[in-house]
């Protein structure tokens, strides 16, 4: 996949998990193009969430499936970047899920034509 098909399926699954905050309803046809401009765009959301309903952040990283241990390490830890932390598990994880749609919508492509 190319980054830009990469940047639209992120902003697809983005702004369908966080789909309860109007902040984020606007997202798919936002004008990001690279994965700096979606990462610095998550990171401000998430920031401003986090002071908002730090609560619901963690609800909706538990349903993204984002692995709960790095999520504790980044929010117990001393550092002033958690939310750039988190959008970088958020991206890594949506970027795993786009890579394995691929590969088994591939795959079941494959078969149909065999």
């Amino acid at each position: 996949m190319t980054e830009k098909e990469n940047i639209y399926q992120l902003k697809k699954n983005v702004s369908s998990d966080f789909n309860k905050f109007e902040e984020f309803s606007l997202l798919r046809d936002s004008d990001i193009n690279t994965l700096e401009e979606f990462k610095l765009f998550l990171t401000k959301k998430l920031s401003d969430l986090m002071v908002k309903n730090f609560d619901e952040v963690l609800n909706i990283l538990y349903q993204i499936d984002i692995n709960e241990s790095k999520v504790r390490d980044v929010i117990q830890s001393n550092n002033n970047y958690k939310a750039s932390l988190l959008a970088d598990l958020i991206i890594e994880r949506q970027l795993q899920k786009v890579k394995t749609r691929g590969k088994y919508k591939r795959n079941s492509t494959k078969d149909l034509l065999d």
